[in-house]
């Protein structure tokens, strides 16, 4: 029983910590599926403080809705870096052209990719 507390209380204070933030970019991580083509991840997200950057879209996850978000882009994650990540904050990156043929929930959701 002492076991089963102590990690409940570990896993408590554990989710009261956020993550680091190295960038003038904030962005809260909404969920991820498999990159293009099985290769890494593509992460949704929602920009904290920088509007301009994403776009209004209600999302769905698994054929449910998920939510309504202000400011959704795609970071295409090739090296799955942002596996575990609540936020990713960065300041470089670079746009992606849209791929045909994709998912049409995703139309019109900018797709970047964060540069080291």
């Amino acid at each position: 029983m002492f076991k089963i507390s102590v990690s409940i209380a570990m896993c408590i204070c554990l989710a009261g910590c956020t993550d680091s933030c190295n960038g003038n970019i904030e962005t809260t991580v909404l969920f991820a599926k498999p990159g293009p083509k099985g290769v890494g991840r593509s992460t949704y997200v929602d920009v904290v403080n920088k509007p301009g950057l994403g776009i209004k879209k209600t999302l769905l996850y698994e054929g449910k809705e998920f939510g309504t978000f202000e400011h959704v882009i795609i970071i295409n994650d090739p090296q799955s870096r942002f596996a575990s990540n609540r936020t990713i904050c960065f300041t470089n990156y670079r746009t992606l052209a849209a791929e045909t043929g994709g998912d049409l929930t995703e139309e019109g959701i900018p797709e970047i990719e964060v540069e080291k």
